[in-house]
């Protein structure tokens, strides 16, 4: 791969900043962004390129791909001395589960429901009964729903919370901290630079393959770590929400520049 631009070379650093850099997800990554839109197969020669690029090792490449096997998620073949992969059925349904998230996209909400409640309530108990409409947690009592959805999800647990609806003009610090770690402050405002240089910028195709990786990679963990993208806040307020637009803009280039189409020009809109 050519000399890789400034803006990726930062995501790249920022990758191995996370702690212990989990190998096996950023091949599942690759394997959804670049794999499913061609068929669904990846040799392995072009996943030791892709990696080799974000500065990981080929034999973390081959044991992560090991432990993917051995779970189910994966399956291989060969065709002469060149390995093959793709998503097993098991892996496949997780992957279409988890891209209904990472590839929705971005909307304006304006209704908002808010509810507390009582001291001592688990924050667990809560994420579990509404695993496929998670709220925004705030503090740890208090829950926050678009509207929309409240009124869908409500007789589960309204008997339990004190409900109104609100529009706060913004959210303290506290707030703030408790859904958003500093650690993940720096990645949006890293990814909504690298968005905006690359909409400015020229690429190869293979730096272009090498953006959506790293793109949807910090996405995915956000976004499947915090469901709900867009808070009761403008957009130029809460990080989550200006990354899933940045990323949705500069996403159609990527895809143009790298010559990928067959359905993935269809994420994000």
């Amino acid at each position: 791969m050519k000399k890789i631009p400034l803006e990726l070379r930062y995501l790249t650093r920022h990758l191995h900043k996370e702690g212990r850099l989990r190998v096996w997800s950023v091949i599942v990554t690759i394997m959804g962004e670049i794999a499913q839109p061609d068929g669904g197969e990846i040799s392995m020669a072009t996943l030791l390129d892709i990696c080799g690029a974000l500065d990981i090792e080929p034999q973390a490449v081959r044991t992560a791909m090991s432990r993917l096997s051995k779970n189910g998620l994966v399956i291989g073949k060969r065709e002469g001395r060149i390995a093959f992969y793709r998503f097993s059925a098991m892996g496949l349904a997780n992957y279409k589960d988890a891209a209904e998230v990472i590839y929705a996209a971005p909307k304006q909400i304006h209704d908002w429901t808010f509810a507390f409640g009582a001291e001592g309530t688990p924050v667990k108990s809560v994420q579990m009964q509404f695993v496929k409409n998670p709220p925004l947690i705030l503090g740890g009592r208090c829950y926050v729903w678009p509207s929309e959805v409240w009124a869908k999800i409500s007789d589960n647990m309204a008997s339990d919370l004190m409900v109104f609806e609100a529009h706060p003009k913004d959210l303290p610090t506290w707030a703030y901290d408790s859904v958003l770690p500093r650690l993940n402050y720096q990645t949006c405002q890293m990814i909504s630079k690298c968005c905006q240089a690359l909409i400015d910028g020229s690429l190869m195709s293979d730096h272009a393959i090498l953006a959506r990786v790293l793109l949807i990679h910090f996405w995915r963990r956000l976004v499947l770590r915090y469901p709900t993208v867009e808070a009761p806040l403008s957009v130029s307020q809460w990080p989550f929400a200006k990354v899933h637009r940045n990323i949705a803009a500069v996403y159609p280039l990527l895809l143009e520049v790298s010559k990928t189409t067959n359905g993935a020009e269809k994420r994000f809109r």
